[in-house]
């Protein structure tokens, strides 16, 4: 079990048991109080043969003991099942698995993003709200293979009437240009607009997107529910 200990600014400790009703013994700290918030919420959980610990700090720009970032790194045991003492680093740098650019993708699915809202309704479940221009959302490692893609399909809508276009960029959000959707008018998130476009070029090898949503409007700048790319 793990759990966060004070007096404040809180660390995450551990203990052991072989119930969970106890009783339960004492482990030690996991991770000791840092990072700039006075207070810290843990979870774990195990993915593709690892365990990751999910955690918080006041790491990004404007943190707070009330404005918290959830950050993530991966968690060892000893050979006897204690847990070493870990300090907050800068997160995970290598992948374990590539994305799948040939799947349907939920645009929820994001690695990094900036000026971006999830919503939820009705019509299409979970979708993402740029909320200005120059808003976007990246998905890293993308793998598309030696034949690579030639065109994107997205679901897509906007309330304004023209300008308003969603970037595909490669590396970062001002990397290269390789794609470019038009958004049309569908006049609210419940309803939506199925688009495709032809590539720029094709695209191989495996990549970070990121999709840069662009307007004249000063904020709600579209709705994006998923995309997929063709050979």
């Amino acid at each position: 079990m793990f759990w966060p200990g004070g007096p404040l600014p809180e660390f995450i400790g551990y203990s052991t048991s072989k119930s969970v009703k106890g009783p339960w013994k004492y482990g030690g700290i996991v991770m000791p109080a840092e990072g700039g918030s006075f207070t810290n919420h843990p979870g774990v959980i195990d993915f593709r043969g690892k365990t990751y610990f999910f955690y918080h700090n006041a790491g990004l720009p404007g943190g707070t003991g009330f404005t918290r970032s959830v950050c993530v790194q991966e968690l060892t045991f000893n050979t006897d099942g204690t847990i070493p003492q870990v300090s907050m680093n800068e997160g995970i740098k290598k992948a374990i698995a590539t994305l799948n650019p040939y799947e349907l993708t939920q645009a929820e699915t994001i690695a990094w993003s900036k000026e971006v809202k999830s919503y939820q309704n009705n019509k299409v479940g979970v979708f993402v709200k740029a909320k200005k221009s120059g808003a976007f959302t990246a998905v890293k490692n993308v793998d598309f293979g030696h034949e690579g893609a030639a065109s994107f399909f997205a679901r897509v809508g906007t309330t304004h009437n023209s300008g308003v276009e969603m970037q595909i960029r490669l590396g970062s959000e001002n990397g290269q240009v390789v794609g470019s959707v038009k958004i049309p008018l569908t006049g609210g998130d419940d309803r939506w607009a199925a688009v495709d476009i032809s590539l720029e070029k094709k695209l191989k090898g495996i990549h970070d997107l990121y999709f840069v949503f662009l307007g004249k409007a000063p904020e709600d700048i579209m709705f994006f529910d998923c995309w997929k790319f063709e050979k």
